[in-house]
């Protein structure tokens, strides 16, 4: 089987991305007063930064996100992402909480780390999985991007759910808004 991601060779050094192969973990809803299988895929945004061709090392590659635009690999975020498999699972905890992103479409997990000191956010969608994929999942969670918050400026958030609530809403087809 091919893997989610290709690893990378960049300056002499090859970078391996099975950390972020797809993978599924339970959640005890008692809204859906069920467990609840999530699937979790992640973006090439994880470990990539926004292109720009004046700064971009001319022997790396440049790597296409899935709309097809130019992005360019990022160590600090590809060395944050190994984190990422054990952030969502512990997310399964009753009292974590996840923000509704201003867009209105995604979901921000935001922490404080120690290397490099600061926040660190994790953005991503979930929805329910469709009927085509039910016998293996019932939602289905993207993480879009994730990054440390080098200079200021956070992300703009609205108000907070438990995460375990909002798996149980979106399996159940309920409005997902938060207080505003």
């Amino acid at each position: 089987m091919a893997a989610y991601f290709q690893a990378l060779a960049i300056g002499g050094q090859t970078y391996d991305f099975a950390h972020l192969e797809p993978f599924t973990f339970t959640i005890s809803s008692q809204l859906a007063k069920r467990d609840l299988r999530v699937h979790v895929t992640f973006s090439n945004h994880c470990f990539t930064r926004s292109y720009d061709a004046a700064t971009h090392p001319a022997a790396e590659p440049i790597i296409l996100d899935g709309a097809r635009r130019h992005r360019t690999f990022c160590p600090i975020r590809y060395r944050l992402s190994k984190k990422l498999p054990a952030i969502f699972l512990g997310l399964s905890h009753p009292k974590a909480k996840v923000w509704e992103t201003s867009a209105e479409r995604n979901w921000c997990f935001s922490m404080t780390i120690d290397d490099p000191s600061g926040p660190y956010h994790v953005f991503f969608e979930l929805r329910r999985a469709g009927q085509d994929r039910r016998q293996w999942q019932e939602l289905n969670l993207v993480v879009e991007s994730a990054y440390h918050e080098a200079d200021g400026g956070g992300p703009s958030l609205k108000g907070a759910m438990a995460f375990a609530l909002l798996c149980g809403k979106i399996y159940m087809r309920q409005p997902t808004a938060t207080k505003r």
